[in-house]
């Protein structure tokens, strides 16, 4: 029979062989809807096949490989996302459909060998866009995968000027299909939600630990702020006199920097500004930042956005500024399911790991769309150095072959909770005594890119 060991360097070949598959050359760019993601899904297909699945794609590009269990009907489902940022790193996503489809092909032999089939059929995703780099829509592949892509989406278009809806016709798909009626998860329909991932952040690394598991995501505010005042000469122009935009603008940059500093587990972020007319002898008439606020508890976050933006008004105020706020994304925070969380816990401590540190994640993800309608969990594997989102970014094998046997001993614990009973998913057990409720169902607003 196949290892565990086995698995873990195949899984890490792949992510090689996916790293090379770009639209560009010399750095790694996979946008969903373009030839380099379909020869990404390709090969993603063709492995989840070798693993015992039955393959499907849908209209995005989303991959989906089932193996069936012991009775049909709801799925444990395992995946991430495989199209990337710009100038990208191997692990981001890839890692947790590679290590899905390892968990897939072992569950496979073991049954082959003569193990009873798990309670619930398999399945394994590969979602076609997460990042938002194209289109400016974050969760593309989960939101088409889940029916809640907004129909009013599909003429977003491209830095190309290319619409979703045309991408999608030309690479073979009916825009219509990302709708309710083309879901292919629904309520009811997942028993729960796996997402191995890479961290993206130094916690593990810094505590010189492999794994962690994950009890939140956190809410996002995107915002623009822009200023506008009036352009005039630097040099003739008393300061008394001025109507600076950018000076306006440096204000909130600095109070959003310290809002965060003296709010614990709030981040703020300013990295995008532009500035008009953009002479150096040429006072600012206009300038716009961007604003990016995250927690992982949302009347925090609010309250933090409030307070950054009552420096704008007084910055526009005292300088005789027009200031106008757009809020481009907001996103509530998103709780891992507890009854998945345990689960996971249960399983690190069975293959010897103990408990796991809890991480919350800063980054957005799948799962958070996927808790719309069922429990979901998260695994974070080391990131050494912190490093995401970068060519530098990487794993360890050792890390990588301890997520496996959390992740297998994780579905076994779910089998396990399944079959007795005790697992508060679509199998009839929510009013299980002692089972916690599934998560209340969220109101969001997405736009802009995900994590």
């Amino acid at each position: 029979m196949v290892t565990t060991a086995e698995l873990v360097a195949t899984a890490l070949a792949r992510a090689d062989r996916l790293g090379t598959i770009s639209e560009e050359v010399g750095r790694l760019v996979r946008r969903p809807l373009t030839p380099a993601a379909r020869e990404a899904e390709d090969l993603v297909a063709g492995w989840m096949a070798e693993a015992g699945a039955a393959v499907t794609r849908d209209a995005v590009g989303n991959v989906f490989g089932r193996r069936e269990g012991a009775s049909p009907g709801p799925a444990l489902v395992i995946g991430s996302h495989i199209d990337t940022v710009r100038d990208a790193g191997r692990y981001d996503g890839p890692l947790g459909v590679l290590l899905g489809i390892a968990a897939m092909a072992y569950v496979a032999a073991r049954e082959d060998e003569g193990d009873p089939a798990l309670p619930f059929p398999l399945e394994v995703v590969a979602f076609a866009g997460e990042e938002g780099v194209r289109f400016a829509i974050p969760f593309l592949g989960s939101r088409a995968a889940t029916g809640t892509l907004p129909g009013s989406w599909h003429g977003r278009t491209d830095e190309d000027g290319i619409a979703l809806a045309d991408a999608i016709r030309a690479a073979g798909g009916d825009p219509a299909a990302t709708g309710p009626d083309g879901a292919r998860y629904r309520a009811g329909e997942v028993v729960a939600f796996l997402e191995p991932h890479i961290e993206q952040g130094p916690v593990l690394d810094h505590a010189g630990e492999a794994l962690g598991v994950v009890p939140a995501i956190v809410g996002q505010a995107r915002l623009r702020v822009a200023f506008t005042g009036h352009a005039n000469h630097a040099g003739t122009t008393p300061m008394a006199a001025r109507r600076d935009a950018l000076a306006g603008a440096a204000t909130v940059i600095v109070a959003a920097e310290r809002v965060a500093r003296e709010t614990r587990g709030l981040v703020a972020t300013v990295g995008e500004v532009t500035v008009g007319p953009g002479a150096a002898n040429v006072v600012p008439g206009a300038a716009s930042i961007s604003l990016d606020v995250r927690h992982a508890v949302d009347a925090v976050r609010r309250e933090a956005v409030e307070a950054i933006l009552a420096v704008a008004r007084e910055a526009a105020a005292a300088r005789v500024l027009d200031v106008d706020v757009a809020v481009e994304m907001e996103v509530a925070a998103t709780p891992c399911h507890p009854a998945v969380t345990d689960a996971i816990q249960a399983a690190a401590i069975r293959t010897g790991m103990g408990a796991l540190r809890e991480v919350t994640s800063g980054a957005g993800h799948d799962a958070m769309v996927m808790a719309e309608l069922a429990p979901v969990g998260m695994l974070f594997v080391r990131s050494p150095g912190g490093i995401s989102h970068h060519p530098a970014e990487a794993v360890l094998a050792g890390d990588v072959l301890a997520a496996l046997r959390v992740l297998l001993a994780t579905i076994d614990e779910l089998a396990a909770r399944v079959r007795a009973g005790t697992f508060p998913g679509p199998h009839g057990a929510a009013g299980v005594a002692g089972s916690p409720p599934p998560p209340a169902p969220r109101a969001s607003r997405q736009h802009g890119r995900g994590e």
